[in-house]
């Protein structure tokens, strides 16, 4: 019981640094916060013994730096993909909620290939974090179970805010075309 408590008090932390990655509004500070996180959620995987969590979130880093530099190419998604998917299975000892974490890279390391746009960014971000919720919960992390629905949550506020700051911005554009500068 002792290492659910540390993966739990680990996972903390990493919760604190998802929330932030979901509520700045540039991509790369969104990234390093998601690193900093996939980093301390490593930790606590050692912990619950979530092979599968730990080896996707290692790969996770390493892509998520490459996105954060603008190094992040089709042909590295390709790679990072497969090798989620490959490393993934290979550790797999939680059957099918196992599948959930190799389900979720996979699904974020296409998003940050294709999705380019900040809301877009966000959206994923929130998948991500449904997708993670269910596997905090399944092997008893429950610190992030709890935090990835507080974090949709954010995450839902913080695209409401981006949509508004972008509807705000269009008809400041709008009215400047129809009255002139």
């Amino acid at each position: 019981m002792d290492r659910i408590l540390i993966g739990n008090m680990i996972s903390l932390l990493a919760s604190v640094f998802l929330i932030l990655s979901c509520w700045v509004n540039t991509k790369k500070s969104a990234y390093l916060f998601q690193i900093l996180e996939a980093l301390t959620l490593c930790v606590s995987a050692v912990f619950f013994q979530a092979w599968t969590q730990l080896s996707t979130l290692t790969l996770s880093v390493l892509r998520n730096y490459l996105v954060m530099i603008e190094r992040y190419d089709r042909r590295m998604m390709w790679l990072f993909s497969g090798l989620v998917v490959v490393f993934g299975l290979a550790v797999n000892n939680l059957g099918v909620m196992g599948l959930l974490p190799i389900a979720a890279t996979v699904i974020l390391a296409m998003c940050n290939y294709y999705l380019q746009d900040m809301m877009a960014i966000k959206w994923s971000f929130l998948f991500n974090c449904v997708l993670w919720g269910i596997f905090g919960f399944a092997i008893r992390d429950y610190v992030s179970g709890i935090t990835q629905a507080v974090t949709c949550g954010i995450g839902l506020v913080s695209i409401v805010r981006l949509y508004q700051m972008r509807k705000k911005d269009k008809e400041g554009i709008a009215l400047e075309k129809q009255y002139g500068s």
